[in-house]
């Protein structure tokens, strides 16, 4: 019965346990960046769609700039969850070290997904801008073309104003976001490994006896 349990033991000892890595650790956001990404990336789209749509015309009109600056406001949290969402894939897909400064790979795949997310976020926010402020149809324009044309017009402008300020201004978050195993032997494994031969206590015996040794 002792060299079967010492025969178990040295099986635990030749398999080691999965132990799960903290994940995500190093990896943080920035949040003057996100921040000043969100208000970035919603801005310069607004402007655009606002000059595309200058003969439609709201209920309740305001002066041209306040107009920019309400939509623009309105707009930054669905530019902050694309900006940080876009960080947060990225930052899965291509992980980088602490302090080692992001790749031209890794800049232009975050701005295109974030100003994709933007794009795809504006559809309902058009929608939204809409029933809130009666903002007048566009006549000869069924709804889904003026959708997917608006849209189209904030994915251009994000992209435009995007690649060139990530490379100058870096990326909104800092380090690796990482989800490993480690493959790790149990502390008890550990022990069997140091000492293969040394004391093992037996439920079976009521002393101590040595794998090998005397009897």
């Amino acid at each position: 019965m002792t060299a079967t349990m010492m025969d178990q033991v040295d099986a635990r000892a030749r398999t080691p346990e999965p132990r799960e890595a903290s994940a995500g650790a190093a990896f943080h956001l920035l949040p003057g960046r996100v921040v000043a990404y969100g208000w970035l990336l919603a801005a310069v789209p607004i402007a655009l769609l606002q000059l595309v749509h200058a003969g439609v015309h709201e209920h309740h009109e305001l002066p041209p700039v306040l107009h920019w600056l309400r939509d623009t406001a309105l707009a930054v949290p669905l530019a902050a969850v694309a900006v940080v969402v876009a960080a947060l894939l990225v930052a899965r897909l291509r992980p980088t070290e602490p302090g080692e400064r992001a790749s031209l790979t890794t800049m232009a795949l975050w701005g295109v997904l974030a100003a994709l997310l933007f794009a795809a976020l504006s559809i309902p926010g058009n929608q939204m801008h809409g029933l809130l402020f009666g903002a007048e149809e566009e006549e000869g324009v069924s709804l889904l073309n003026d959708l997917a044309a608006d849209a189209l017009y904030a994915l251009e402008a994000a992209l435009l104003v995007l690649a060139p300020v990530s490379l100058l201004a870096g990326m909104p978050w800092r380090g690796a976001w990482r989800a490993t195993t480690s493959m790790q032997p149990a502390p008890e494994a550990a022990v069997a490994l140091a000492a293969p031969g040394g004391p093992f206590e037996s439920p079976a015996t009521a002393g101590i006896t040595t794998a090998g040794g005397d009897r």
